[in-house]
């Protein structure tokens, strides 16, 4: 049962809730990034999709046929959930108590409440850490909307560039990313749960409406709420700010080797202080949004 729920679970991990502007609903969050003489692209992505947002844009596809590299947060290969299987229940399982035992009276009834109201499938949950049931809740309220992993972003053009032996470079690690959700402490990870259960259709609807139209300040507000909370700026600090300062420094390093690249991250570390469109400007880098 254990190996089954953690194999089901697995692409939640990778599902994070981020934005990107759909090609052809907006203005598309595609930066030209320039230093001297020399170009690539940046562009937002999502990592779960709907069918409506293809096809993409000729600015965005001219910018990824032009582009020798494509760079992403990770590329999972098929067979990899399966190597990642025993870190997965290493870090997401817990044997020795059940969720319910660990959460705070004030958690527990929020999640109980949201078990009944929402029928969730908590009896799968109980061996699960918190961290790990936040991301499946969140998966499950996106899919919800009608948007499919096998249609994001990322993964259309990781098909493309497997198809075209396009070479293909991985900015982060899947082991890195698991023991960087896995790490935050219990009243971390219990926000994140409780967040996660709090979530409402309305608001992903809306984060979804703001990448659709390209309304950037709007998805920064969305990112960065609630951050007067030290538990919820900790959260952030450690899945935005920190990953996009070690973004830009593999960016930068495959810049320095002359190589022309097509860069897809989750949109959420593209805008605002401290996203990888104020990080290259501030070292050096000219990024121009293109229509």
């Amino acid at each position: 049962m254990i190996k089954k729920i953690a194999i089901s679970l697995f692409s939640a991990v990778f599902a994070l809730v981020t934005a990107s502007v759909s090609a052809d609903n907006g203005k598309p969050d595609l930066w030209k990034v320039e230093k001297d003489g020399k170009s690539s692209y940046l562009f937002g992505s999502i990592h779960l999709g709907s069918q409506d947002m293809y096809p993409l844009s000729k600015v965005v596809q001219d910018a990824y046929n032009q582009a020798e590299n494509l760079v992403v947060e990770i590329d999972l290969k098929p067979g990899d959930e399966q190597k990642l299987l025993p870190l997965i229940q290493e870090l997401g399982v817990d044997m020795t108590s059940t969720l319910e035992s660990r959460l705070s009276p004030e958690a527990l009834s929020v999640y109980q409440k949201a078990c009944t109201e929402k029928t969730l499938p908590c009896s799968q949950f109980s061996p699960l850490k918190e961290w790990f049931v936040s991301l499946q809740l969140q998966l499950m309220i996106i899919q919800q909307l009608g948007y499919k992993e096998e249609l994001g972003i990322d993964k259309h053009f990781l098909d493309l560039a497997h198809k075209s032996n396009k070479n293909v470079v991985s900015l982060e690690t899947a082991d890195g990313q698991l023991k960087l959700l896995s790490g935050f402490n219990q009243q971390q990870q219990e926000l994140m749960l409780v967040q996660s259960l709090e979530a409402t259709k309305e608001e992903m609807e809306s984060l979804f409406t703001a990448w659709k139209t390209g309304d950037d300040a709007a998805m920064v507000e969305m990112f960065t709420k609630g951050l007067d909370n030290a538990s919820a700026k900790a959260i952030y600090d450690a899945m935005f700010i920190d990953r996009n300062i070690e973004m830009a420094k593999n960016i930068q390093a495959l810049l320095a080797q002359n190589k022309s690249l097509f860069v897809v991250v989750g949109a959420g570390h593209i805008v605002g202080e401290k996203g990888l469109v104020d990080l290259l400007t501030k070292a050096g880098y000219k990024l121009t949004q293109l229509q």
